[in-house]
């Protein structure tokens, strides 16, 4: 290899080094060569022959320009791409930003899900321990609202002959008075509003959210009204037991023959019979389930020589019986649903509370002689004459506690028990000379001395209305 060639070599290696590196770049160019040639004709004379040979590519490399001299060249291009550079920095640094401050808010949020998480099951797992205890600061005594228990004038008292009403319940915010003959409508400052007239000799009457059932017991009539117009009356077959209506309008009827002890008719807010039951056995309550699309019935019979009873829940969608309890050894005068899917049942010498299937899961027996009784599906309220002359003993269970003995038990000394209320979340006792109320945690809401003696009461709009024998009085009961 002569030295031109080792040259050349020399210079194409430095020049992929340089291709490398990016400090030259590769173009290429289009070259047109032409070959110039000498020759003798014929004559001997000198001739010039010019040849184009085909056009080629050849590389060409180019050093880039150097960036120093390139700044020096064009300095204000120079600061431009300074501050474009700064800016594509400053608007790279700021999405970051967010996306971190993002991140940090969803681990944020996942975390705090996380600990109320926790903290929910721990509460569920540990509400044994803790929730005596709130309960104790809870159920701490609350102020009593002192009324002064004065009677209102005006059209009050709303006399009638002596032992002619029979019963009274409010409708909505009026007054309905039932007597031997009619059953009168009031409005809330005494004046009659309205009346019907019956010919029942032992009139009943049940009230409901918007309407009223009136049946004669021991015969076979009753009659639906609202405070305004009477809906429909109807004859029923067999003799009348036992009667209630429900919220939703529809109304049941026990009624007995020669065949059965017991004949449960249910008819539509429009009197059409929908549901009946047969019994061979004597039935002694009705009660309406809370929808009003089934009840509940209470029958006895006599096994072994003693009495025992069972309680039904009928639905009136299906053949079958919803739930049946098991025997019980009392008479059980009501019973009704809780809001735990329990039962509550009231007997005569024993109270009872019933699992979904009508198991026995609570039972308290009786100290003294009960004298009135109420059910709410959140509470169950009973009184009872004290052992002592004139004194009471008022007894609670919750729907809310699972405990065997009863939620609050309360004894008083200034008054004989009359009549039992639950309305609107308070239990209201009727004593001789004494009106009370009671939250469902036994604390005393409210008080008044009263001036007579009265037998039955009802209570709506912060005023009591109050029955005896010969008339019907008000008072103002704030709670």
């Amino acid at each position: 290899m002569n030295s031109k060639n080792r040259a050349k070599k020399k210079n194409k290696k430095r020049l992929d080094r340089q291709l490398r590196s990016g400090k030259v770049e590769k173009t290429f160019k289009v070259v047109t060569e032409t070959e110039v040639t000498k020759s003798e004709d014929e004559n001997g004379e000198q001739v010039t022959v010019t040849e184009t040979k085909p056009d080629r590519l050849v590389e060409v490399n180019t050093k880039k320009e150097d960036k120093k001299e390139d700044h020096k060249a064009d300095p204000e291009q120079k600061r431009s791409q300074i501050r474009e550079g700064k800016k594509n920095s400053k608007v790279t640094d700021i999405r970051a930003a967010r996306a971190r401050e993002k991140q940090k808010k969803r681990i944020r949020r996942i975390a705090a899900v996380g600990v109320i998480v926790v903290f929910a099951l721990t509460v569920y797992l540990t509400r044994a321990y803790w929730v005596p205890k709130l309960e104790g600061i809870l159920d701490r005594p609350k102020e009593t609202v002192v009324n002064d228990g004065k009677t209102k004038s005006g059209n009050f008292p709303i006399s009638f002959n002596e032992g002619s009403v029979s019963d009274i319940t409010g409708i909505g915010n009026y007054l309905a008075c039932l007597d031997k003959n009619q059953l009168r409508i009031y409005s809330e400052d005494g004046e009659q509003t309205n009346e019907f007239s019956h010919n029942y000799i032992d009139p009943e009457l049940k009230g409901a959210l918007k309407r009223m059932m009136i049946y004669d017991k021991g015969g076979s009539s009753l009659m639906v009204v609202n405070r305004k117009n009477k809906i429909y009356e109807k004859n029923v077959s067999g003799k009348i037991l036992l009667g209630d209506i429900a919220d939703n309008n529809n109304i049941a009827v026990v009624t007995e023959d020669a065949k059965y002890s017991g004949i449960l008719y249910v008819y539509d807010p429009n009197g059409k019979q929908i549901y009946k039951w047969y019994s061979s056995a004597r039935v002694l309550s009705v009660n309406f389930s809370a929808d009003g699309e089934g009840c509940f019935l209470t029958t006895f019979s006599s096994k072994g020589g003693e009495m025992v009873s069972l309680v039904r829940y009928l639905r009136f969608d299906r053949d079958t019986e919803y739930m049946k309890s098991v025997e019980l050894p009392v008479l059980a005068l009501a019973a009704m649903d809780n809001v735990n899917g329990e039962y509550w049942v009231v007997g005569d010498t024993a109270f009872y509370r019933l699992d979904s299937e009508g198991q026995i899961i609570q039972s308290y027996d009786y100290s003294g002689e009960l004298a009135d009784y109420d059910l709410s599906r959140e509470c169950a309220a009973l009184c009872f004459k004290g052992l002592q002359r004139n004194s009471t003993e008022l007894v609670m269970f919750r729907s809310d506690s699972d405990q065997a003995e009863p939620d609050t038990q309360l004894y008083t000394d200034d008054g004989r028990p009359v009549s039992l209320h639950i309305k609107d979340q308070k239990v209201l006792l009727l004593k001789d000379g004494v009106m009370e109320c009671f939250d469902f945690s036994g604390n005393l809401l409210a008080t008044a001395e009263l001036d007579s003696d009265y037998t039955d009461f009802t209570f709506f709009g912060e005023n009591i209305y109050f029955l005896d024998y010969r008339e019907v009085n008000k008072i103002s009961f704030t709670t």
